[in-house]
């Protein structure tokens, strides 16, 4: 199907993304053979039960979202490399596009079109702290969004990030494999703003907003680490100063811990008058959820800050 551009859709009307699909996979509980043994390797997943992710994508759109991400949060080389799944970095990325895609048809219409964004995350080991350095991250995003790319995404989503230094590695990654496929899908970059008011190394959005100044993007956000409310002041920042498009995706509210397990208090109704208002009073244009967010959290928000069902 030939669907717009997803930036260009932001623009004519408000678009909204899925919600968490890390705590969407622990809300299963799936034994540990799932996982091919090996604990927290969410993205192997794709490969032993891709019948739960497409499950989870299933109900994303089901809530009225327009667009889900693949599960691949964690799926470049540097990660795979702590379960031995560096060799198989590109197959896992397209098999989980492939998957997210075929969903995504299943809700497709000529009138409403669906979208299929691939998730960058930021990988385990920081360059500006010394755990690694920018050539390997800039291969390691590289080979991740070949696999992506063949899979047919129509955006790139760096989410989640916690360095500067790291999201400039992954968008040289990024675009060295969009010159290699010929193609460039709609670019997002979405930060982590610690409760600190800060990203994790202790970099501003100022900072932030400015270090990614050259760089071709469409779209930037805020996503992870809080809730809406605590990141207000960040979103009404990106609405007067971002020359980008604006997303946000918060947590349900900040995790607690409840019986030795994370819980997100934020109800679907609250998730829903924040993204309002964020899109009201700052002009953000894609919204969605992040850890702890729910069908029912997505349902709630495409009603009342988004398109609806």
């Amino acid at each position: 199907m030939n669907r717009p551009p997803l930036h260009e859709l932001a623009r004519r009307r408000v678009v909204v993304f899925d919600g968490g699909m890390g705590t969407a996979l622990m809300a299963r509980k799936l034994p540990l053979s799932d996982y091919l043994d090996l604990e927290n390797c969410s993205e192997a997943v794709n490969l032993t039960r891709p019948d739960v992710v497409a499950e989870i994508h299933r109900s994303f759109f089901a809530a009225g979202c327009d667009a889900v991400e693949t599960n691949t949060f964690g799926a470049n080389e540097i990660v795979l490399a702590e379960f031995g799944l560096e060799k198989r970095t590109r197959e896992i990325n397209r098999l989980a596009t492939e998957l997210a895609r075929k969903v995504a048809s299943e809700f497709e219409t000529k009138e409403r079109p669906r979208y299929v964004v691939g998730s960058l995350g930021p990988g385990t080991r920081l360059p500006s702290l010394g755990h690694t350095t920018f050539a390997l991250l800039e291969k390691s995003y590289r080979e991740q969004t070949l696999g992506l790319l063949d899979g047919g995404v129509d955006a790139l989503l760096i989410e989640t990030c916690q360095d500067i230094l790291q999201t400039k590695a992954a968008l040289a990654g990024v675009l060295e494999a969009c010159a290699t496929a010929g193609r460039k899908p709609t670019l997002m970059v979405q930060v982590t703003m610690e409760s600190t008011g800060t990203m994790l190394v202790g970099t501003e959005l100022a900072a932030a907003l400015t270090a990614l100044e050259p760089y071709p993007l469409d779209v930037v956000g805020l996503n992870c680490a809080t809730g809406p409310q605590e990141m207000s002041e960040h979103v009404a920042f990106l609405g007067k100063n971002a020359p980008w498009l604006v997303s946000c995706q918060p947590n349900a509210g900040l995790p607690q811990m409840v019986d030795g397990q994370p819980f997100y208090p934020l109800k679907p109704r609250d998730l829903a008058e924040w993204q309002r208002r964020f899109v009201a009073e700052d002009g953000v244009r894609i919204v969605g959820g992040c850890c702890g967010t729910t069908p029912e959290h997505l349902r709630a928000l495409a009603r009342r800050a988004g398109r609806g069902t």
